[in-house]
């Protein structure tokens, strides 16, 4: 342990048994002074969770959305109560490791090019998975109009950078083996990159199997297939996935969409078939939702619709700044604050259901999605 380190350690300590000492006797305030020490696995604007000895402990200090990264090691002297610290003092030690170097670079580039807080946190969000440099306000408006998943990279994003890159690979060799591989190697380093949250981790594998699948065989794909392919890697490399909410909400939100999904066909079904898929979501993760969030955002499939044109904007416009091209991506400010302007019109408290009812109504409305899924064929099978 380096000596810097050890006088840290030293006088927290000591300022902790002092203030110990010194409370009133006969008072419990139910709270506890000490000494944590771990590793970052959570980084927003409003702190961190770090994982120790004794478990996840949140540590709220703003100052870790800009200084510190996922993968960091924290010595944090503070108040405790329950699993949440309120610091004193902290001590951050950069992780070492290439890809936490890429990352903090890819930062302090996003920090030094784009001087708009909004439009900072927004791109670092989508793009990179930075959501500590999201500002709170912007977070909570994405979190109480139900679209905080669109902060989280999963899905939609991976999608959208394997598209990218496999388009890319076609262009330079062709539609051939070697595209297909080029592709998925980018895949690889963007979920590396991009932190590798275990919702990122499964939409990479998906993406890989799809890529991997057109170039090698073609023809139509087994999603549920590749869904358990997904999830038995993540367990095997992410033990933990299971307990992990978002990963939670990540596989859950894919299998339902797989299960009850329909094919929308008609002149609107660019707005129905997201539309639907938002519904499916919303209402087959409902239980887990209200456990999390305490409520279910009922506006959500309709926020996200409305949003899916603005994020794909701040995506491509951001990276237009982060690249240093200021002619097409000064429109990127005003785009990221009318966005968020328009979830601040959509926030809504969350609608909460009590369980003796949200249980069974749960159960009828998964059948219902479930029939509407197979209407067609139902139909085709009656006439």
């Amino acid at each position: 342990m380096e000596l810097s380190n050890r006088l840290f350690l030293i006088f927290s300590v000591a300022l902790s048994i002092l203030l110990i000492v010194t409370e009133e006797e006969g008072v419990s305030s139910g709270t506890s002074h000490g000494v944590w020490r771990g590793q970052l696995t959570t980084v927003t604007a409003r702190g961190g969770m770090l994982s120790t000895r004794e478990g996840n402990l949140w540590v709220s200090h703003r100052s870790l959305a800009v200084l510190s990264l996922k993968g960091d090691s924290l010595i944090v002297f503070g108040r405790r109560n329950g699993m949440f610290i309120s610091p004193f003092s902290l001590r951050l030690k950069s992780s070492s490791t290439l890809l936490s170097q890429i990352r903090r670079r890819f930062k302090n580039r996003l920090i030094s090019t784009i001087q708009d807080p909004v439009s900072r946190g927004l791109t670092g969000g989508l793009l990179m998975g930075f959501r500590g440099l999201i500002p709170v306000n912007t977070a909570t408006a994405f979190k109480q109009s139900g679209t905080s998943h669109l902060l989280a990279l999963s899905g939609l994003h991976t999608g959208i950078i394997a598209l990218i890159l496999l388009f890319a690979a076609r262009k330079l060799f062709g539609k051939g083996i070697l595209s297909g591989l080029l592709a998925v190697l980018g895949i690889v380093l963007f979920v590396a990159l991009s932190g590798g949250r275990a919702s990122t981790v499964r939409a990479g594998i998906m993406a890989s199997c799809a890529v991997l699948w057109m170039s090698f065989r073609g023809g139509k794909l087994n999603l549920l297939t590749v869904w358990w392919f997904a999830l038995i890697i993540s367990l095997i490399f992410l033990p933990g996935t299971l307990k992990d909410k978002g990963a939670q909400m990540s596989y859950g939100a894919v299998l339902s969409l797989i299960i009850l999904g329909a094919n929308l066909r008609g002149r609107h079904s660019a707005i129905y078939s997201p539309l639907y898929a938002g519904v499916i979501i919303t209402v087959s993760l409902a239980p887990l939702m209200t456990s999390i969030y305490g409520g279910i955002s009922w506006l959500g499939p309709v926020a996200t619709i409305i949003s899916l044109p603005f994020m794909l904007s701040v995506m491509a416009l951001g990276f237009l700044s982060f690249i240093g091209i200021t002619g097409i991506s000064i429109l990127l400010k005003p785009i990221s604050h009318f966005w968020v302007e328009i979830l601040q019109l959509l926030s809504h408290d969350p609608l909460t259901v009590p369980q003796h009812i949200l249980y069974p109504l749960w159960g009828i409305l998964l059948v219902g999605l479930r029939v509407f899924s197979k209407w067609n064929r139902f139909n085709r099978r009656l006439r």
